[in-house]
């Protein structure tokens, strides 16, 4: 059996990251969307040195990045499962990384889903806070509106700069997408950003607090799930969203409370455990979903507790 926690990183790991300790690499590669994982493995082959993490939303390509990492022997390769619209932001150090990649992401056309783009000025500054001085972003795309956004955008930052936009460019390794969409005849366009400037973003980083507090309330888990439900608000500074959706409470006597949360676009589904105690109620995020503690995820917890006295 593969054990693929050689490879990929649990979400409980205390931020920031220090993935060099790992090993001793010389630097640190980042692939956002690695899809089915070659573009991430050509990397690792191509730079033993260098510890190539890959960040990748779709829990069934993270499985599958990983056994290929294993398969093929590769001791430089982590795997991290989420958005890395948060990841970028809270699970790694300031400027720890030399080069972020980005192949073939969707360009998100639709109004409605703009802000899942690069093209919005948070990505900017997410690059700005993570990228070491001279660092450089790599994005390749099908759609040649997209890689104009991109250039735009980022360069607006002031922190960045850039050439020319490359059409059909030579490139050291070919994606399987990337072979099928040359096979009909279709134009690529890449380009890449450097960082010239210093970091002038004040990114929100985990500190050390629990997820689980006892409360001495005399209020029982029946009529605190009743308060609560349907509840919602905004973390501190208003960097954040929270409600509470759904309560449901067991034959002996546990309730749970479904949180939905928004941070800058990054959005969890986790549970709190309402349990009785002998002082009164202990309120608990359940680990079962491996939640990131951000702003509204504590805002949320500090509202529970506060309900329960």
């Amino acid at each position: 059996m593969w054990n693929l926690n050689k490879v990929i990183i649990n979400e409980s790991t205390e931020p920031p990251l220090e993935l060099k300790s790992v090993a001793p690499f010389r630097g640190i590669f980042v692939e956002i969307g690695f899809g089915n994982g070659e573009f991430l493995e050509y990397l690792a082959k191509a730079h033993r040195d260098v510890l190539i993490v890959g960040i990748e939303v779709s829990q069934m390509c993270a499985l599958k990045g990983a056994r290929r990492a294993l398969s093929a022997g590769l001791d430089n390769v982590r795997i991290m499962h989420g958005d890395a619209r948060f990841l970028l932001r809270c699970r790694f150090g300031r400027e720890s990384v030399e080069r972020v990649f980005m192949n073939f992401p969707c360009p998100w056309p639709k109004t409605r889903h703009s802000g899942r783009r690069v093209t919005v000025p948070q990505f900017a500054d997410m690059l700005n806070y993570v990228l070491v001085p001279g660092g450089t972003f790599e994005l390749a795309t099908d759609v040649e509106w997209y890689a104009k956004d991109a250039l735009a955008s980022i360069t607006a930052s002031g922190a960045f700069e850039c050439g020319e936009i490359e059409i059909n460019p030579f490139r050291p390794y070919v994606t399987k997408y990337e072979r099928k969409w040359k096979s009909m005849g279709k134009d690529t366009w890449s380009l890449v950003l450097r960082k010239s400037g210093a970091i002038d973003a004040d990114y929100y980083v985990e500190d050390d607090w629990p997820m689980e507090a006892e409360t001495c309330g005399k209020k029982s888990v029946e009529s605190l799930l009743a308060e609560i439900k349907g509840a919602a608000g905004t973390a501190a500074g208003g960097k954040g969203h929270w409600v509470f959706r759904e309560t449901f409470i067991s034959s002996d006597g546990v309730g749970l409370v479904l949180v939905i949360t928004a941070d800058e676009g990054f959005e969890q589904h986790f549970y709190l455990k309402v349990i009785p105690s002998a002082l009164g109620i202990t309120i608990k995020v359940d680990s079962v979903g491996h939640p990131y503690r951000t702003p509204a995820m504590r805002a949320a917890l500090m509202h529970a507790l506060k309900a329960a006295g």
